[in-house]
């Protein structure tokens, strides 16, 4: 059991040093989040890590709001979330959304698309100011991914938009989705922020209260728990955060600055007889989620992919 297998290193094309990248993969980690690459470049990256990786499928993530075009430069710019209300069927251009976007990220070599958003409110990227529209929508855009071949992650739990309310409002608004949104969810990934009537003095992605006693105990959401990307989580101490994320539930830690003091960090904790139970359980999570995208349908050429996105259409 490889630890480094929890954590997905961030790669910037034009800035990250493709040999360093090669170690990591050869020293096991779980795949990578990519940033910045044109489809052929990412499509490149994803090919030479995995031929260099032991494992038989590495998982590579897109850390998007809301379009693929957000890290793929070339990709085709699919409508925002809030711009499917306008549709004759919003549902269905949802679905059509998530299943195009899919397409374009498996063809890149992409597996695991971290979105949709269920964050409330008008304001990208979120679906809809109403919890249950959010649930619709963002359940046929989850639908449309899965068919599509990717993986998803629903976020930013518990929902920005719910930080400055108390608890019983949050559960009449921001959990809405995410309840609904459970079963189908292949992960979900904290804020950043601090909700000040959850936890007054840590990140929703560094708080126990947060994680175990409202994610898992309250509301009891029993799948995989994703870290926001630490490279933009203003964390004072990333060894150290890391660790207690783990502490505290989170499985997968996402692009971290020096992913290999993260690791470091991590095998120390084991080697203290700590965390041996929570690598086993999010080492099975990620073989479970190798197989579903193995087992799926087979990723779509580039060139076909971009001209599906590029004719999405609906009758408004």
């Amino acid at each position: 059991m490889k630890p480094a297998r929890i954590v997905f290193p961030g790669f910037w094309f034009g800035q990250s040093d493709l040999q360093q990248a090669e170690n990591l993969a050869r020293y096991g980690v779980g795949g990578f989040c990519v940033y910045g690459g044109t489809a052929q470049q990412t499509l490149d990256f994803t090919r030479r890590m995995r031929e260099v990786s032991p494992y038989d499928h590495l998982l590579f993530c897109a850390d998007i709001k809301e379009n693929l075009s957000e890290i793929i430069t070339d990709a085709p710019t699919l409508p925002t979330n809030a711009a499917l209300a306008a549709y004759t069927n919003p549902q269905d251009a949802a679905y059509r959304k998530g299943n195009l976007l899919a397409r374009m990220a498996r063809a890149c070599g992409i597996d695991w698309v971290l979105g949709p958003v269920l964050d409330l409110g008008y304001n990208s990227p979120a679906f809809s100011d109403s919890p249950m529209e959010v649930t619709r929508l963002a359940g046929d855009f989850i639908a449309g991914l899965s068919n599509g071949g990717a993986l998803n992650c629903i976020k930013y739990f518990p929902g920005i938009s719910g930080v400055l309310k108390t608890l019983a409002q949050m559960e009449d608004a921001e959990f809405v989705p995410y309840k609904h949104t459970f079963r189908r969810a292949d992960s979900i990934m904290l804020s950043d922020m601090i909700f000040p009537n959850i936890d007054n003095d840590n990140q929703a992605m560094l708080s126990d209260k947060m994680i175990k006693g409202l994610l898992k105990k309250r509301l009891n959401y029993k799948g995989c728990v994703m870290s926001f990307p630490l490279w933009k989580g203003r964390l004072r101490y990333e060894e150290a955060s890391a660790i207690k994320m783990l502490h505290c539930g989170v499985e997968n830690i996402l692009a971290p600055h020096v992913a290999e003091a993260v690791i470091e960090a991590i095998e120390r904790e084991i080697d203290r007889g700590l965390l041996s139970d929570e690598i086993f359980h999010a080492v099975s999570n990620h073989e479970m989620f190798t197989s579903k995208v193995t087992m799926g349908p087979e990723p779509d050429t580039l060139q076909k992919a971009f001209a599906l996105a590029n004719t999405f259409q609906a009758t408004k």
